[in-house]
């Protein structure tokens, strides 16, 4: 029998290491702020993590927090296996990544930030190439990148970490708006004469010091990036921008919204009312516009934001895309609910549309079953009749039912508002 100290004679010997005063009050600026990120740290910056946690009201910004030490953890974060473990791309891409996650993870109008470390320290044995770290910070706005070549034997391994986890919290607390100008970084200055652009690394014999390098990038105006093809949407809400970051498992009603009207907004509503019943409260909506046409082209810069301005005068969330066909929404938007009128789920369903082939149509659609995605139909008064159409009398092929579920479908009860976007327009020109 092995026999144990009591618990109590240990704990009492112990004693909880001691955040330093000037991290946590930094900590406790960034918490309180209304931002959220996601945190990414490999090789080191370990630490940072640990103390963003520590400090209460954690839960207000840290959305995620994540160590991918491994090879293939990292590139099933950033989709593919980097040219270099440790640079400054690396560190970018991983920022990158970390802000598209927070925007997954987090509500429409959210403010995000993804920052991510990646560190080549001190080792076991001695490392002999140089001791090097980046920490980098993206957002809507633009993204930085520091680099810092540790001045080797000059810090243990703990040492090492806490200089980059301290670099981390200063770059996240810049980026989301706090004054971090007087949080202490322990780097060793250079010689006097020599500059961090100039000097060469420093020989053994020389007094040892850290090399610094600052990158920062703005984006640029977000909607010519999209109409350029250097992102894939901009979602706007209220104030906030957020930028090549799709918010995955949402209820989305697309459309050119040409003007935007009320029956838009009841629409929207009534179905996130009847994909809440079946996935819970934490489902919300969004409106989604596409730039781009098959026959049409692009619309122009001042057409999409004359369009935009309409939400973000009310403060509705909509998301700008470049996705004509519902397969690629689908691939941008996965896991998420379309909201089509009775009209555009007849036309979804008949095979012309599809080059006059039926399987295409099927194979078309497959790509929407993988992406797990489905159709909320809404119904609507038939002119002639006065009947109401809904999805029970579209001639909806077998195969598709799954994709139309009926429980998702509005009744006359729960949407029904006679009204459209071609007769507000001919009255506003009258």
């Amino acid at each position: 029998m092995r026999c144990h100290a009591p618990v109590a004679s240990v704990a009492s010997t112990a004693r909880p290491q001691e955040l330093a005063p000037e991290v946590e009050s930094l900590i406790h600026s960034i918490h309180a702020n209304k931002s959220k990120a996601v945190v990414y740290a490999t090789g080191g910056a370990v630490q940072s993590i640990s103390w963003l946690l520590s400090v209460p009201g954690a839960s207000a910004t840290v959305l995620e927090a994540c160590v991918p030490y491994s090879r293939d953890s990292l590139v099933d974060i950033l989709g593919k296996e980097p040219e270099q473990y440790c640079s400054a791309a690396t560190a970018g891409a991983m920022a990158a990544a970390a802000y598209r996650r927070a925007a997954t993870l987090s509500p429409f109008g959210s403010s995000v930030v993804g920052v991510a470390a990646t560190c080549s320290l001190a080792t076991v044995p001695l490392k002999r190439g140089e001791h090097r770290a980046y920490v980098a910070v993206h957002s809507g706005g633009g993204s930085r990148c520091v680099g810092l070549t540790l001045a080797k034997g000059a810090r243990s391994r703990v040492g090492e970490d806490d200089l980059v986890s301290r670099l981390l919290v200063k770059l996240l607390a810049e980026a989301t708006g706090c004054d971090a100008s007087a949080f202490p970084l322990p780097l060793l200055p250079p010689p006097a004469a020599a500059t961090p652009a100039a000097s060469p690394a420093p020989a053994a014999s020389a007094a040892p010091y850290d090399l610094v390098t600052d990158e920062c990038r703005a984006a640029g105006d977000p909607l010519r990036r999209l109409l350029a093809g250097e992102v894939r949407c901009v979602e706007y809400c209220g104030q906030e921008v957020t930028v090549d970051a799709p918010r995955k498992g949402r209820v989305y009603l697309p459309g050119s919204f040409n003007p935007l009207h009320i029956g838009h907004r009841k629409l929207l509503q009534a179905a996130v009312a009847a994909v809440r019943k079946e996935e819970g409260d934490h489902i919300e909506g969004a409106f989604e516009i596409t730039i781009e046409n098959p026959d049409k082209g692009l619309l122009e810069e001042g057409e999409v934001r004359r369009r935009v301005a309409q939400f973000v005068d009310l403060g509705l969330p909509v998301v700008v895309t470049r996705c004509p066909l519902f397969t690629l929404k689908a691939g941008l938007l996965p896991r998420s609910y379309f909201v089509v009128g009775y009209d555009t789920a007849v036309r979804l369903v008949l095979p012309k549309y599809y080059k006059d082939s039926y399987t295409q149509m099927l194979l078309d659609f497959e790509g929407l079953r993988q992406a797990g995605c489905s159709f909320v139909v809404a119904g609507r008064k038939d002119a002639a009749s006065g009947s109401f159409l809904s999805l029970a009398d579209v001639d909806m092929p077998p195969e598709l039912a799954d994709l139309f579920p009926p429980s998702l479908a509005l009744s006359e009860e729960s949407f029904r508002l006679d009204i459209s976007s071609t007769e507000l327009r001919q009255r506003q020109q009258r």
